[in-house]
């Protein structure tokens, strides 16, 4: 016998039918009496499965009664393309049904809803969905703790399809330890990336039709609000905008490779990439070891490159060089 290498019940072939269908393949065809013999069954029952087998187009009928297979690697080629059809004309239905849903979920919240989810697979479904489904732009507040593995391919794939992506980060997400997040990445996907020194709640809204909100920042708790109530949409929209205005720009790092500029005598000048992202972490108050891992550096030079940088800006201190830099336009 010939071993099995595919579910053939996945294009509607049962047992029955396959049992016989092998039985043809190995002989090259028979007549419902040979499968009758063989297989132990009656012979209409093996007429019965032989028709099927003909309908399904995996064998020939001759005006004899006798049944011949087809080369099985065009058969059940062509069998598959057949599921395919069926398979994509249900998935193009899928948004007439996904518009039903919408509008008896509304009915029956009495307009746009809001719910309670917790869960890892029930917030991290509502989640996906909710990137997804973003057509003109996705914003997000991100703080620890992190519950959800990294999303960078669902921002890539929004940004790809012409979503605008801004995330502001607490300076907090720079920490060492889980989710701790990677400058180099931020913007090199396409995010418009701030940093500021805490948020309240982690944010995430899609275009301005739904968001979801954290309810609790303990590291086991998943609860969130899940929304589409207009009212909370914009009064969240407003709180991002608050955060966005505030918070420091972080540069694309397009020129990561270079070093900082040496020389403190360069006077008339725009900031490297790397300068606009240190001076914002010093804004928002990350550490210095959270900031050298982010540059790939150890403390030592980064201690050095930040001496430099205040000697070009006439200053001694985080905040003397944020006035400063910000009297130049560099932030």
């Amino acid at each position: 016998m010939v071993e099995q290498t595919a579910p053939l019940d996945l294009v509607g072939v049962d047992s029955e039918m396959e049992k016989v269908y092998r039985r043809l393949l190995e002989r090259g065809g028979g007549t419902s009496d040979d499968v009758a013999e063989a297989c132990g069954i009656p012979q209409s029952q093996a007429l019965a499965l032989l028709e099927r087998l003909h309908r399904f187009g995996l064998v020939s009928r001759r005006a004899s009664g006798e049944f011949l297979t087809v080369d099985p690697r065009h058969a059940l080629r062509t069998l598959v393309e057949a599921h395919e059809r069926q398979l994509a004309s249900i998935r193009d239905v899928a948004g007439t049904l996904g518009a039903i849903f919408d509008t008896a979920k509304r009915a029956t919240t009495g307009g746009h809803g809001t719910i309670f989810i917790s869960g890892p697979d029930v917030v991290g479904d509502h989640y996906y969905r909710l990137k997804q489904a973003a057509r003109t732009e996705i914003r997000a507040l991100i703080r620890p703790p992190f519950l959800l593995a990294p999303n960078e391919p669902l921002d890539e794939a929004a940004v790809s399809r012409g979503v605008r992506v801004r995330a502001v980060y607490a300076a907090s997400s720079f920490d060492a330890g889980r989710g701790s997040q990677e400058l180099s990445h931020l913007v090199s996907r396409g995010e418009e990336a701030r940093i500021t020194p805490a948020l309240p709640i982690k944010l995430t809204m899609a275009d301005q039709s739904a968001a979801m909100v954290s309810l609790n920042l303990t590291d086991d708790s998943t609860d969130c609000l899940f929304t589409e109530a207009p009212p909370l949409l914009q009064a969240l929209s407003e709180l991002f905008d608050h955060y966005w205005a505030t918070a420091s720009p972080l540069a694309s790092n397009s020129n990561s490779d270079a070093p900082m500029p040496d020389s403190p005598l360069k006077r008339k000048r725009n900031p490297s990439d790397k300068e606009q992202n240190l001076l914002a972490m010093f804004a928002a108050g990350v550490k210095d070891e959270a900031i050298a891992r982010q540059f790939g550096i150890s403390s030592r030079t980064l201690r050095r490159r930040i001496q430099e940088l205040y000697a070009e800006l006439g200053t001694t201190n985080r905040f003397g060089a944020g006035v400063a830099a910000a009297r130049r336009n560099w932030v």
